[in-house]
Parts: C-alpha cells; sequence; structure tokens
C-alpha cells in the first residue's frame, strides 16, 4: 500500500477512535441540564454526538476499502481474507466480550458499586447472560465488530453486487439509510446488519476495487466551502432534531446529510492540512484497537459514579467531559504497553496481532 494512504488511514483511525472516546464521555444523561438544554449540553452534543457521528461510517469505509485493498478477486484469496479477518476479529471479539463481562460479573457483587447496575448479572437466566456476553455485549463498543463480522462474511455478495450493478449497487445501498428501521434484522432489542454499516463497508469496497484515489487535490475554496456547509448543516440538525422525533423523515434526511458531508470534510481536510504540515506517525496510534476495546465499560461506570457524587454542577460536569476521554486513553495505553511488555502473546490474541 501506497505509504501516504498507509498513513491517512492509520492517522484517522486513531482520532476516529479517540472521538468515540470522547463520545461515550458524555455525561449528562438524565440531568436536568439535559432536559433543559442549556450552553452545557449543547456543546457536550456537539462534541460527544454531532462530531463523533461522522466516525462510524469512517470506520465501516476504511475496513470495506482494506478488506478489497490488493484483492485479487479470486476464491482463493476471499478464503485467505476472512480466514484472517477470523484472527483478527472474531478472536478479539470473543476474548474481550468475555473480559468484560465477567468483570462486570463480580463488580455486581461489591456492595458499594451494585446499586449501579438495573439488574445483576447472576440472577439472568443462561441464554440472556450468553446475550449480553456475545450478542448485545456489556462491552457494547464492540457492535461495531460484531456488525463488521456479519460484513466479512457478505464480501462475496458485496463484490457481485459490485461487479454486475456497479455504481447502483451503493446508491441501492443508500436508499435504505432513509427507512424508518435501520437495519435488516431486529432481535431482543438490537439491530443487527445495519443499513449504515453496510452501505460505508460497500462504499469503501467500491473504493477499492474501482482503484479510486483516497487522496483529495481539490482546490482551497473547495475545502473551505465543505467546512462551512457542514457547520451549517451541524446547526440545522440541532433544530431539527429538538422540533421532530427521531424517526420522522426529516430529521432522518437531515442526519444522514450532516453526516455524510462531515465525513467528506473530515476525510479531505486531511490531506489539505498534511499538504502543508505533514502528519508523522507516532508510536501512540499503534494502540488505537486497545483502546477502543478497553475505554467502553470503564469510561461509562467511571462517568456514572462521579455524576453521582459531583451533582448538576455544569461547569465541573463539563470540564470532566473534556479531561474524562483524556485520561481514559492514556490509561488504556499505559495499560496497553505493559501488557505487551509482560504477557506479549495476550497482547497479541487481545489485538489480533494488530
Amino acid at each position: 500500500m501506497d505509504q501516504a494512504v498507509s498513513n491517512k488511514i492509520r492517522i484517522l483511525s486513531f482520532f476516529s477512535i479517540f472521538m468515540v472516546v470522547v463520545c461515550h464521555a458524555y455525561n449528562l444523561t438524565n440531568l436536568s441540564i439535559e432536559t433543559n438544554r442549556n450552553v452545557v449540553y449543547y456543546i457536550e452534543y456537539l462534541f460527544a454526538l454531532e462530531l463523533s457521528n461522522i466516525f462510524i461510517p469512517m470506520f465501516f469505509f476504511i475496513s470495506g476499502y482494506l478488506f478489497f485493498k490488493n484483492h485479487d478477486l479470486t476464491v482463493a484469496t476471499f478464503k485467505r481474507k476472512i480466514r484472517n479477518r477470523f484472527k483478527t476479529l472474531v478472536i478479539p471479539y470473543i476474548l474481550w466480550c468475555a473480559l468484560w463481562f465477567f468483570i462486570v460479573y463480580a463488580i455486581q457483587f461489591i456492595p458499594v458499586l451494585s446499586h449501579f447496575f438495573e439488574q445483576p448479572l447472576h440472577q439472568m437466566p443462561a441464554w440472556k447472560q450468553a446475550w449480553l456476553a456475545f450478542v448485545d455485549p456489556i462491552n457494547y463498543t464492540f457492535w461495531f465488530i460484531r456488525e463488521l463480522i456479519f460484513y466479512i462474511w457478505l464480501t462475496p455478495f458485496i463484490y457481485l453486487g459490485i461487479r454486475y450493478l456497479k455504481f447502483m449497487f451503493p446508491v441501492f445501498l443508500f436508499a435504505l439509510l432513509f427507512l424508518k428501521q435501520p437495519s435488516l434484522f431486529y432481535v431482543n432489542n438490537i439491530y443487527l446488519f445495519q443499513f449504515l454499516g453496510l452501505f460505508s463497508f460497500s462504499c469503501g469496497a467500491y473504493t477499492s476495487i474501482s482503484k479510486f484515489n483516497i487522496i483529495s487535490s481539490f482546490k482551497n475554496s473547495t475545502y473551505i466551502f465543505s467546512l462551512i456547509i457542514w457547520a451549517l448543516l451541524i446547526v440545522c440538525n440541532f433544530y431539527v432534531r429538538d422540533a421532530y422525533p427521531d424517526d420522522y423523515w426529516l430529521a432522518i434526511l437531515c442526519k444522514r446529510i450532516t453526516m455524510f458531508v462531515g465525513f467528506f470534510t473530515v476525510w479531505t481536510w486531511y490531506d489539505f492540512i498534511n499538504n502543508k504540515y505533514e502528519f508523522r506517525n507516532k508510536e501512540l496510534y499503534g494502540y488505537r484497537f486497545f483502546i477502543y476495546a478497553a475505554h467502553g465499560v470503564a469510561l461509562t461506570y467511571f462517568t456514572k459514579i462521579y455524576v453521582k457524587y459531583i451533582g448538576e454542577k455544569d461547569f465541573i460536569l463539563l470540564v470532566l467531559f473534556f479531561i474524562s476521554p483524556i485520561l481514559a486513553t492514556l490509561v488504556c495505553v499505559g495499560f496497553a504497553k505493559l501488557l505487551q511488555r509482560s504477557i506479549p502473546k495476550v497482547y497479541s490474541a487481545l489485538t489480533g496481532s494488530r
């Protein structure tokens, strides 16, 4: 892979994961601040949801692009790539989901922490425990990996769709994004085979198969224009979301357009900035999967605990909202380095040898 392309994917992937951490640092759930929607609410919502939203399709796009990168489209290569994804996706998925399930299971026996959980896991039937461990995981960030595993199995069909329908294949998937139900299946309160992920993954596959250049070279005015449009759409999205229910057609339309314009803006602004001040790879970026896998549950309950004791103090909550993602990232990196040095085989299994 071209070094410039490799650097772009690696760096954008890291910052995308950091924005996921920011999203999970949102600390206003069920507070009157969220209901009354003051300035603190809008600041947190902007960073935690509006800006972070664009990185969901970006993750899937990159995954689809990489799967078909240097792919000769033979049956043997499909088998090899799918087998390789078993190591990099399925095994880490099972390990991390089981690990967080048993950690939470144990924590629920600690009296001072047990009241943070609605229903203890040990009181649930075995089928529900298994469901929460591996299908609708307690390690909730892994819904993305679960979806990605589904799409990997569908890659031969995605390729056939692109080969015979060409551009119309992603257009068809794009149309599905405006349905009220966002997935093919809705089982036990979770969405499986989500259309947004499938569309984004297929766009990445289409880009890779068609050998499009993912490094942009527009005029400066195009970059500026895209940023202005994105900002205006965010403002519009705030208004529409407050005025209409989430499943209303206008709310869905505005959310999708804002998301994809944001995707385009961030994706191209990387090139705009990189042309002036070249981004450099750093060791920190290599720990992005571990950060993604390790931060979610810990950050969620850390947030619940400090909100309980701090109360609704706007300024303090806002400061902690910005500090928590940085602390969570640094703690995850520190633990990853320790694990990498002391038990390298375990670290390799947990990260899929990344």
